[in-house]
């Protein structure tokens, strides 16, 4: 349990001006406070219960703040961070610890701008001495992310920077897995820092190594800390998240994926399931146009159809390999661009049956669609397709970087 201050408290800056740390003068009070820089320890008595120690401290910039104090163990003593109003001189209760227990460890964190602090040790009962370890952080622009609360979240494909400013400094990250996600996680740390990182489920904590996890669904805190006292706020370590899809499928190893692996295409050695992002593709499809008249476009899935997965294959029935877009298409029900696969079907049944004057009907076992990243559904026929050759325009950009995992063009 927490106890909460009350007192209300306002200094004389001119009284303060020679309360330096060699001041003789007993510090039980705003105005006799000890000036102390941060990054220094504090050692202090208390001679009577509810007696008071007072120190100063200024910040010329946003800084993570932190001090930790251990007492006697026969002694209670409180922790209290006030901010000067230099306007007036009054202080504000701006955090602390008051945890109630003889001996039991007082530990305040908090973001501070700009001024003048002050720190109040109180002896809510018991008497003796207290050691009290004060820390500034200044170049970790993502504190305070030390609890579950106020955990970072991570950003895709991107490594992130940060640094540990104390002992009792908990970089939290949260990465939330969904059905199918594949987690790739790397963490270096600086020369010199002796950093460990264990992760988080809302249960238990594990280790973790760097690698490519396969994790159960949920949300997962990923907590940096020093190991030892060897931590530095002026050294940078590095960690990174990178999250994408598969398929439930061991079978499904062959792949085509863009250099994020934002999307990814699978199949099987037999070519005979596909997947993309994770879900399985569905080769069939169907829509209504009117235009002087309705047009019918249908897509069905044959025994003998397949994908183009080759070069030779592409060549022959003048498709292309595998690879992603982004779309608006004017018939896919999207309202901006959309990431979308785009394959190369052979030996299928592409219909278009059309009662318009404006556009012809046409069959054919070749056709070239765009698929839904998000879902697997075919969401339109980019060829053959008498709209799109006769004047309605398909807005697409292709994906560069997009490569696969096998040999699709293989030397005969």
């Amino acid at each position: 349990m927490e106890k909460i201050c009350t007192e209300d408290y306002s200094v004389n800056l001119v009284d303060m001006a020679d309360n330096t740390e060699d001041n003789k003068t007993v510090n039980d009070n705003p105005n006799d406070a000890k000036a102390i820089s941060l990054g220094t320890q504090v050692y202090d008595t208390v001679a009577t219960e509810l007696e008071q120690r007072w120190y100063a401290f200024s910040v010329a910039k946003a800084t993570k703040f932190t001090a930790a104090m251990v007492m006697d163990d026969t002694a209670d003593f409180d922790l209290y961070v006030y901010k000067l109003n230099e306007t007036d001189g009054t202080l504000e209760l701006v955090g602390g610890s008051a945890i109630v227990g003889a001996g039991t460890q007082e530990l305040s964190m908090l973001k501070i701008d700009e001024g003048i602090y002050f720190i109040g040790i109180e002896a809510a009962t018991g008497n003796g001495s207290f050691l009290m370890y004060t820390y500034a952080g200044v170049n970790d622009g993502k504190e305070i992310n030390d609890t579950t609360d106020l955990a970072s979240s991570y950003v895709r494909n991107s490594r992130m920077t940060a640094t540990i400013d104390s002992p009792f400094d908990y970089d939290y990250y949260k990465v939330v897995i969904s059905k199918n996600d594949i987690l790739e996680y790397t963490f270096d740390q600086p020369t010199g820092c002796d950093y460990k990182v264990l992760v988080y489920d809302g249960k238990n904590y594990y280790t973790i190594n760097n690698g490519t996890y396969r994790l159960n669904t949920g949300t997962y805190y990923f907590i940096v800390m020093a190991s030892s006292m060897n931590y530095s706020d002026d050294k940078y370590y590095g960690i990174k998240f990178q999250k994408y899809k598969l398929a439930d499928d061991e079978n499904a190893k062959y792949m085509w994926y863009t250099p994020d692996k934002a999307a990814i295409f699978q199949f099987d050695g037999s070519r005979t399931n596909f997947y993309v992002n994770g879900n399985p593709i569905d080769f069939t499809y169907e829509r209504t146009v009117k235009s002087n008249g309705n047009i019918y476009f249908n897509l069905y899935k044959t025994k003998d159809q397949n994908v183009v997965l080759f070069q030779s294959e592409a060549m022959q029935v003048m498709q292309e390999v595998p690879t992603f877009i982004n779309v608006s298409a004017p018939f896919s029900g999207w309202n901006s661009y959309k990431n979308a696969l785009v394959v190369g079907l052979f030996n299928t049944n592409w219909r278009v049956n059309s009662f318009s004057s404006n556009y012809d009907g046409l069959t054919s076992n070749c056709a070239t669609v765009i698929i839904d990243s998000d879902t697997g559904k075919v969401v339109d026929v980019m060829t053959p397709n008498p709209l799109y050759d006769n004047g309605v325009v398909l807005h697409w950009t292709r994906v560069s970087g997009v490569q696969a995992n096998y040999n699709y063009d293989p030397v005969d």
